[in-house]
């Protein structure tokens, strides 16, 4: 699979591996689920300022 994706790629170098595929998948199902933040909302979650 990760030549399929090395042939999409600008850099012919980089491809995405097995984990790369993964987190995608995840963060997809994450934006179908609503559970998205925005950088304001994020940063008040953590205490970060």
């Amino acid at each position: 699979m990760p030549e399929l994706i090395k042939s999409k790629c600008k850099n012919p170098d980089a491809y995405l591996d097995e984990q790369d595929l993964k987190d995608i998948a995840e963060a997809e199902e994450d934006i179908r689920q609503g559970r998205v933040y925005t950088t304001e909302e994020l940063r008040a979650k953590l205490g970060i300022q």
